[in-house]
């Protein structure tokens, strides 16, 4: 289970959607998932141990949820949590050498799997991040809710971008500019659907999911190959083109943090 899930604490909520990857509860206004086996991990997530798919376990939208002594309840389904290992994701190291050349791999990879429009968007917030506030949050309207997707591909630019200022890698400058990009979000949030919401919220609060993390790790610490193009395969797994289009806002968000730290380093 993820870092942020308290399932020790009474209380209840709802069952918000299911699929066949993954089921959303609402619990005390924030958004848990209950995952599949294969599914990367969440900081609200718990993740199954068996191969059963969520589609399959009988839960339904609406049904009660109960969480109390380390389980969870979902209609009449209970899943045991007291003995799951926490995922609790590392910070990053400082940017090393070679940045611009992953960066350049993981977007000749991401580009065509990308929505159209994700790379002028990701371009757009960029640009208006060296700019006033009125002129950033124009730039992030046009992004929420934009293109196609269950989280549409405006949405998955911006977490991915947030995924990497809120790091802690791009240090005091990082937090201004997620502090910038949460005031210019929370105007426009309720204008995206719920799931979506309830991501870009939790990515502004230094929250992505572990195969985000995991990647921009790989990319700022210049892992090795093997564990960069793993990293990257599992981002681009994530839905038709979510992942793809949140690696193209991680690319954006990168070059603007770290370019410096690039011609330092190297």
């Amino acid at each position: 289970m993820g870092r942020e899930i308290d399932l020790w604490t009474a209380r209840t909520g709802v069952v918000h959607s299911v699929f066949r990857r993954a089921i959303n509860l609402l619990v005390d206004g924030e958004m848990w998932s209950v995952l599949a086996a294969g599914q990367p991990d969440a900081p609200f997530g718990v993740r199954l141990a068996s191969d059963q798919e969520c589609g399959g376990l009988g839960s339904r939208p609406s049904d009660r949820v109960h969480v109390r002594a380390g389980t969870l309840g979902m209609g009449g389904l209970v899943i045991d949590c007291r003995a799951a290992a926490r995922w609790a994701p590392s910070p990053w190291r400082e940017p090393a050498a070679g940045l611009l050349s992953r960066l350049s791999t993981v977007e000749r990879a991401a580009s065509p799997r990308a929505w159209a429009e994700s790379a002028r968007l990701a371009s757009q917030v960029r640009v208006a991040l060296d700019r006033g506030d009125a002129v950033l949050a124009r730039a992030v309207r046009r992004c929420v809710g934009l293109g196609p997707g269950m989280t549409p591909a405006g949405d998955d630019v911006l977490v991915g971008m947030l995924a990497v200022f809120s790091s802690g890698a791009a240090g005091a400058e990082g937090a201004h500019v997620t502090a910038r990009l949460a005031r210019a979000l929370a105007p426009v949030l309720a204008s995206t659907p719920d799931v979506s919401r309830h991501l870009l919220t939790q990515a502004a609060r230094g929250l992505p999911s572990r195969a985000l993390h995991d990647l921009g790790a790989a990319l700022i610490e210049g892992a090795a190959d093997p564990v960069l193009e793993g990293a990257l395969q599992v981002v681009l797994g994530i839905g038709c083109s979510s992942g793809a289009d949140a690696c193209m806002g991680m690319v954006a968000a990168c070059r603007l943090a770290f370019l410096t730290a690039e011609r330092h380093a190297a």
